[in-house]
């Protein structure tokens, strides 16, 4: 008759267990500068934001600065000339003409910064 403490010999041999990890292979790194798609409408959105974003940040190249303030700086020099004409609706667009300046503005004095 086995002793009290020897159940253990009536129980399956239990069968040894190899643990193995896998360790994944380093993944690349998301490309956080993806280009978003301008077939739809949220895509226009982004890419127009990620190119007034590059021109306030300075980091344009000269001869497109120079071009910039040429366009809007004419789109706005039409609009003042109509909104001394007398028009309200006028005086709004040429308010509105003046954003595009400001960007302008913001990244030609980044770019001719001393620090850059």
């Amino acid at each position: 008759m086995p002793e009290h403490n020897d159940f253990n010999d009536y129980l399956p041999e239990p069968k040894r267990q190899d643990y193995s990890v896998e360790i994944p292979a380093d993944q690349p790194p998301l490309n956080l500068n993806r280009v978003p798609s301008g077939n739809d409408p949220m895509g226009r959105i982004e890419q127009r934001g990620m190119v007034y974003r590059r021109l306030a940040r300075g980091q344009a190249p000269w001869w497109l600065l120079i071009a910039g303030w040429v366009v809007f700086g004419g789109l706005a020099l039409g609009l003042l000339k109509m909104a001394l004409a007398g028009s309200i609706l006028s005086w709004v667009l040429f308010a509105l003409s003046l954003l595009p300046l400001l960007i302008m503005l913001q990244g030609t004095l980044a770019k001719a910064s001393p620090g850059r």
